[in-house]
């Protein structure tokens, strides 16, 4: 072996010798220093040294803004060629990176010329030049666009970003949602087409001998001489349909209804009848048969020609999927089975499936596969069930149809808050409606109010003047369904301040929840508490512009406001960790996934995939607190024609009513004159009581309470402007008016109380 073969045989299996790697360090050093470097120069030049301050001033006088883009191309190089051992290329690199830093230097200084600015501080001497030469050869705008295009080659070339696939990526999302919509609105218009008037269901129920008979149970084709018969759970066998945690709760549980308050004495439960009928088709959206069958034969087949050895040991058809049982013969693991699902997909020719490993409690492995044809749920059906019994608590809502075709019910008090997400078009909207409209339809005013938040002002805005709107910031006659995320961010405040008094009432009549404090209030002859339900129907938005205060102001209402009566449904389109943070998730148990685009949205729901296989228009996951997996059910349906006629019917039933709290605001000119001085009627009435219970003020006394030297300081000059308090000459004491005070509290503040011991 001669003396060549040696050296190339000691060399590492890298390909490098010790001779290369000086070099390799040495330039992924001078990459890296210079990159950082001159970032930090031109970022902050005055903690850069002589030497920063001279590199930064050099570059901006010759290039201008387009300086900047100078350590990005440096950092992207040792990007490139560096930590990608990408060895060839440099002079592309090289050249295409000059290419971009004069044509952005051309570019500002064209931008700054146009803005009324000198060309060379935008882009530095050489970029005015530049503009200059183009701009005598092409004109501004050729000059402008050429720079521009110049920059956009630049980018492709050095940061290898393709512009089409970027445009087409843009353009198919923008189509796929254009399409969703079209689709969804045309099926609303068959709908409304196919669906029976009133009087002809109620004609056709009333000829049919044997509408109240219960249909005799469908028995499958045998598949390869076995008998596959269909799933019934314990309940379905009864005859009764199932309810999720509808068991009496704290807060929740409802044996007797109580006597009405007097403002609602003459109020009558809105009927069922302002709903739309169910379709007369018992098994509508259910497979046949043969299809049935068929789906069986394929389910089978595929596994067996991945040499996978399971057979379907029984199914569960519903409204909107059919659930197959796969048992799996012994030493079959279920992750094989799982690897599968895009290829059973192809062969049952479905959209997408869903598969539950295994199913919970059995010995199975669960798919679903979507129906051929997809059944409408609507929720008068659900409320007529059984799911829904009359002694059921009040903040019982109709959720849907599970996969067997059974009315599912759950209840808020046992949630105890819940988060509801999904995409566009997915049904968000019409789930938050069969959730507000059942509580409607069982409970009155004085027993249940909502507070509802609708920054979009397209949904929740239909229930404006019914007689269940709450706000604990504005007074019964003036109170609305909330727009503006900063109004609502300080009904959520308020509400804090309300939870914060209830909470001392319960402690002073020794009770654990508002049940209990009812019950003792009934015996006192004092007045009961209601439940109060907020409804926030887009939640991204109100992060977007309060998050701060949002946030916060959840996080302590899901962790303490349970047993006070206080419940939160929280829904989104926008899915995303920045909207549903930790801290919020960590406070709402149950969740409600609707279709999601991608799997990390699933994810950030329900802590899982499976929400982005649903089929849309109603199709969801329902995870209750403490539950292993979620539950697939089809929701319920209510058209606008249904909202409209049931809150015309509350609005003749009365309007809301409820007593003055602490935090609304002042009566008559006084809010004017506050927001003078930057002053909420919360904070003055706060200060105004407080001063009389310690019979002093003072700046930092104030500033003890409201946390700011600001505020102190703001309180304190209205309070002197309205001569309630004065500082004699000579002294370094207020004088407190303190007749003046209560005066202007019983004037004002009529919802302060005032328990002033002499």
């Amino acid at each position: 072996m001669n003396s060549r073969h040696r050296a190339a045989a000691k060399a590492p299996k890298g390909g490098k010798s010790r001779k290369d790697i000086l070099p390799s360090a040495l330039r992924w050093l001078a990459f890296f220093f210079g990159g950082v470097f001159l970032a930090w120069a031109l970022l902050v030049p005055s903690h850069a040294g002589d030497i920063g301050r001279y590199i930064a001033a050099r570059l901006f006088a010759f290039l201008g803004n387009a300086a900047y883009l100078l350590p990005i191309f440096l950092l992207n190089g040792l990007l490139q060629h560096v930590l990608r051992a990408k060895s060839s290329g440099w002079m592309v690199t090289t050249l295409t990176s000059s290419l971009g830093l004069a044509a952005g230097a051309a570019l500002f200084a064209k931008l700054g010329s146009w803005l009324g600015a000198d060309m060379a501080p935008a882009g530095g001497s050489w970029g005015a030049a530049l503009a200059g030469v183009l701009t005598s050869a092409l004109g501004g705008v050729g000059a402008f666009l050429l720079a521009l295009g110049a920059l956009l080659f630049t980018f492709q070339v050095v940061f290898e970003i393709r512009w089409s696939g970027v445009a087409a990526a843009a353009g198919k999302l923008l189509a796929e949602d254009y399409r969703e919509w079209l689709k969804a609105r045309g099926e609303l218009k068959e709908l409304k087409i196919k669906a029976p008037s009133a009087q002809e269901a109620a004609r056709t129920k009333s000829q049919d001998p044997h509408h109240d008979a219960p249909p005799s149970p469908e028995k499958p084709k045998a598949v390869d001489t076995r008998e596959i018969k269909p799933l019934v759970d314990g309940a379905a066998k009864n005859g009764s349909p199932r309810m999720i945690e509808v068991k009496p709760a704290s807060g929740g549980a409802r044996c007797a209804a109580p006597a009405p308050s007097s403002a609602y004495r003459d109020y009558r439960l809105p009927p069922l009848d302002l709903l739309s009928l169910p379709s007369d088709a018992r098994h509508r959206g259910k497979p046949t048969e043969t299809e049935i069958s068929s789906a069986i034969e394929d389910l089978e087949r595929t596994l067996k020609s991945f040499d996978i050895d399971a057979r379907v040991c029984g199914y569960s058809p519903g409204p909107v999927i059919t659930r197959y049982e796969i048992s799996p013969a012994s030493g079959v693991k279920v992750s094989s089975i799982v690897a599968l699902e895009n290829d059973i997909a192809l062969a049952m020719r479905a959209k997408g499936i869903r598969i539950i490993a295994p199913i919970p409690g059995k010995a199975a492995v669960g798919i679903e596969i979507p129906n051929p044809r997809q059944a409408a749920v609507v929720l008068r059906e659900i409320l007529q069930s059984e799911a829904i019994p009359a002694a059921a608590p009040l903040l019982t809502f109709g959720l849907g149809l599970s996969a067997s075709g059974e009315p599912v019910a759950a209840d808020i008090a046992k949630m105890p808050h819940v988060l509801v997400a999904g995409a566009t078009g997915s049904g968000k909207s019409v789930l938050i409606h069969s959730m507000v409209m059942s509580i409607l339809f069982r409970a009155r005013p004085d027993e249940v109010k909502f507070v509802m938040i609708d920054p979009k002002r397209t949904e929740l805005t239909f229930y404006e003047g019914i007689p269940h709107l709450f706000d604990p910031m504005t007074d019964p006659a003036r109170v609305a369904v909330i727009t503006s995320a900063k109004d609502a961010a300080k009904s959520l405040k308020a509400l804090l301040s309300l939870m914060e008094k209830r909470y001392e009432k319960l402690q002073l009549h020794g009770v654990r929840n508002l049940e209990g404090y009812n019950a003792e209030a009934d015996k006192k002859g004092l007045p009961r508490e209601f439940f109060i339900v907020v409804v926030i129907d887009e939640l991204a938005d109100l992060m977007l512009i309060a998050g701060d205060v949002v946030e916060d102001a959840i996080q302590r209402l899901t962790q303490m406001a349970r047993a006070v009566g206080i419940h939160m449904v929280l829904a989104t389109q926008r899915p995303s960790v920045d909207v549903i943070t930790g801290v919020i998730k960590a406070n709402l148990p149950s969740r409600i996934a609707l279709q999601v685009i991608s799997k990390v949205d699933s994810k950030v729901i329900l802590d899982g995939s499976g929400a982005e296989s649903l089929q849309g228009r109603g199709d969801l996951l329902y995870l209750s607190s403490g539950a292993q997996k979620p539950e697939r059910c089809q929701g319920a349906f209510v058209s606008e024609e249904d909202i409209r006629a049931l809150v015309s019917y509350l609005k003749t039933q009365g309007k809301p009513d409820y007593p003055m709290l602490e935090t609304m605001g002042a009566k008559g000119s006084a809010a004017d004159d506050l927001a003078q001085f930057g002053v909420e009627p919360l904070e003055f009435s706060q200060a105004l009581k407080l001063v009389l219970e310690r019979r002093r003020v003072s700046q930092d006394l104030l500033k003890s309470q409201f946390g700011s030297s600001a505020r102190a300081t703001n309180i304190l000059s209205l309070l002197e402007v309205k001569e309630m308090i004065r500082k004699p000459e000579g002294t370094n004491r207020w004088e407190i008016n303190f007749d003046m005070i209560e005066g202007y509290l019983r004037a004002h503040f009529p919802q302060v109380p005032l328990d002033l011991k002499d």
